[in-house]
């Protein structure tokens, strides 16, 4: 009881200003005028935007191009470009090399694995299991004269191409594509949901351009 009589007291006290001393204002005059806010340069942050790494795709029967490739993309991070720009279809060694080679089953670890976007430039006839690269990507970007193909269905084929392909198509589109074997010019595979963008050379280059523009230049 004492101690709530003292405490209305001393609120009492408080609201008729008797009975309580005030101390000075520490930081009058100079003092408040030292610590005005106004007074302080504004601060700029710079947020750093995503890193970029542009890879070329081995269409050869080269372990050493594939070695180096698969090196540079366990790697990379941010926004990956991958580029496939042969303008003539992969020989039939090639295509072989690549449906039997553990190579493709580790790209697609790898692209699973890792905090990345990948874009997908075809320039080109992209056949057999070289098909696993558009269909492992976020963003596939064709010019017009690019072609899309499973000439071959069984042979120089990589397993992991059919399981990738329904991941980016429809699965009826993926199995007649994967049954019929005609290739589909990029128009097709947009309409298909394989492409995501279809223009000439120039196009697709400053479209490649605009995204790195957009997402890898630092923000304030």
């Amino acid at each position: 009881e004492a101690c709530s009589l003292y405490c209305a007291n001393a609120v009492g006290a408080m609201a008729a200003g008797d009975g309580v001393e005030h101390g000075e204002d520490p930081f009058a005059g100079a003092r408040r005028e030292e610590l005005d806010l106004h007074g302080l340069p504004a601060f700029k942050v710079d947020m750093p935007g995503m890193s970029v790494m542009t890879l070329d795709v081995p269409s050869v029967q080269s372990q050493d191009a594939w070695n180096s490739f698969m090196q540079l993309l366990s790697l990379a991070d941010g926004i990956v470009i991958l580029r496939l720009i042969d303008v003539v279809e992969q020989d039939e060694a090639s295509a072989a090399y690549l449906a039997k080679s553990p190579l493709l089953a580790e790209v697609y670890e790898i692209v699973d694995s890792r905090p990345m976007f990948i874009v997908c430039v075809c320039k080109g006839p992209v056949r057999a299991s070289m098909m696993t690269f558009p269909a492992i990507s976020q963003l596939v970007l064709a010019t017009d004269n690019a072609s899309f193909g499973l000439p071959k269905y069984r042979q120089d084929l990589h397993p992991i191409t059919p399981i990738a392909l329904q991941k980016r198509m429809k699965e009826q589109a993926a199995r007649r594509l994967q049954l019929v074997g005609d290739p589909l010019r990029a128009s097709e595979a947009q309409r298909l949901g394989l492409v995501d963008f279809v223009g000439d050379e120039v196009t697709v280059e400053n479209e490649v351009s605009r995204l790195i523009y957009r997402n890898c230049s630092p923000s304030s």
